[in-house]
């Protein structure tokens, strides 16, 4: 049997581990674990067997499958499912709402997003860490802004990834006691101003303002011309939201997804989405017709 991996989103060690796992597992029943990826530089995709030897020579954390850009796969599906007949399952790591109708085998979503967001599951892998790595980030800012006076006050504007509301931009503004700026409309302006005004009566010396990329800072900061503000803009990529080194929880659940997609693999059950409810993974099936929601 041949079994396709294909990666969206942001890689992570959990997202590898997982992977490997595969490739450890299936293989000893002869089972061909096949990546897919996409090519840049050719504009192809490319498949790739994973085996032992694949990864043998990184390290532990190494990603092993790079990630497939979600719009070409959602622009040319048609094309890539023609070229992906002979795989008779495959496994689709990560957070994207893909179109996957014009596949002919088996399909399995696990859900893998530094941003919490697939519908039904609490959790997904990757999030805490992006979380806790976005966390320590403003700390270490808020370190060296606290010990420096500038005799007003210094707003960082610290952008995450995304360009949609999600839990990752809600959860970190309230861990670190930032402002959320998800638009630029006259009463959000109204409350960042007040905000500020509060802090230059307090002789506060910093602030945080927390958004994402559909919010530029720089269109922001012409909002605020009224006030002598040191204005810093402070960008955090994917890159830094999924480090080598995922927070305990990641692991746990890294662990639990792993065993649950092996088993998958081998009882051929049916196609279907795995979700996070009650710290368990539990399957949704889905017919192919409804694509994955």
């Amino acid at each position: 049997m041949k079994i396709g991996v294909v990666h969206f989103g942001c890689a992570s060690a959990g997202t590898a581990q997982i992977v490997r796992t595969l490739v450890d597992e299936l293989s000893i029943q002869e089972n061909t674990v096949i990546g897919i990826e996409w090519n840049d530089t050719s504009k192809q995709l490319q498949c790739k067997e994973l085996n032992r030897n694949t990864y043998q020579s990184f390290g532990t954390n190494s990603y092993v499958l790079n990630t497939f850009p979600i719009k070409i796969w959602n622009d040319h599906l048609s094309v890539l499912a023609s070229e992906l007949t002979e795989l008779d399952q495959v496994i689709l790591l990560g957070d994207a709402k893909l179109n996957v109708n014009d596949f002919s085998g088996k399909l399995l979503q696990v859900p893998i997003s530094i941003f919490n967001n697939i519908e039904g599951s609490e959790l997904t892998l990757g999030y805490d860490t992006a979380l806790n790595s976005i966390v320590e980030s403003i700390e270490s800012v808020r370190d060296t802004a606290s010990s420096l006076s500038y005799g007003k006050v210094r707003v960082f504007n610290v952008q995450i990834p995304g360009a949609d509301k999600s839990s990752l931009l809600h959860d970190t503004a309230l861990a670190v006691e930032a402002e959320v700026v998800e638009q630029m409309d006259s009463s959000n302006i109204t409350r960042l101003k007040q905000h500020i005004k509060e802090k230059e009566a307090n002789n506060e010396g910093y602030t945080f303002f927390m958004m994402d990329h559909s919010v530029d800072p720089e269109k922001l900061e012409e909002h605020f011309e009224e006030f002598d503000l040191d204005w810093k803009v402070v960008v955090i990529d994917k890159s830094q939201c999924g480090g080598p080194y995922p927070t305990a929880l990641d692991r746990l659940i890294a662990n639990q997804l792993k065993k649950v997609v092996v088993e998958w693999s081998k009882s051929g059950q049916p196609s279907g989405q795995l979700l996070i409810q009650d710290k368990k993974i539990v399957l949704k099936e889905f017919l192919l017709s409804e694509g994955i929601k």
